[in-house]
């Protein structure tokens, strides 16, 4: 059962990740006011929204397929301690992110075996 509990929280995740990648692609636009105006010292907003939106993809794509999750999790997981981070100054709705990398991180502690669906059938 611990199989379809870590499913879940991979896809529903893996979801998340793939709105936030495609609007953030579609619609660069409207995220440039989130971006903390810091960065524009150093790259174009837009380019740098572009490929925060292919980051978020990748994570999407790699938790639905259930690639890399070791990888993909920590990855995941900074990134959204980056989001709430500088999100604290603007919202309060930033601590959505806070309890979302921690859900992302638990993927890091589970045993790989459990991601593996080919185990789940063994059992």
């Amino acid at each position: 059962m611990s199989f379809y509990g870590i499913l879940i929280l991979r896809v529903g995740l893996g979801i998340v990740f793939l709105y936030f990648g495609f609007n953030q692609i579609i619609e660069p636009k409207a995220w440039i006011d989130l971006v903390p105006s810091i960065f524009s010292n150093f790259v174009n907003l837009k380019i740098f929204i572009y490929l925060n939106g292919i980051f978020d993809l990748i994570i999407g794509i790699c938790l639905i397929l259930g690639l890399f999750i070791k990888i993909i999790s920590l990855l995941g997981f900074l990134h959204l301690i980056s989001i709430f981070l500088f999100s604290l100054k603007f919202t309060p709705s930033g601590i959505r992110d806070l309890g979302l990398a921690f859900a992302i991180l638990s993927l890091y502690f589970l045993d790989e075996d459990r991601f593996n669906i080919k185990n789940f059938f063994r059992n």
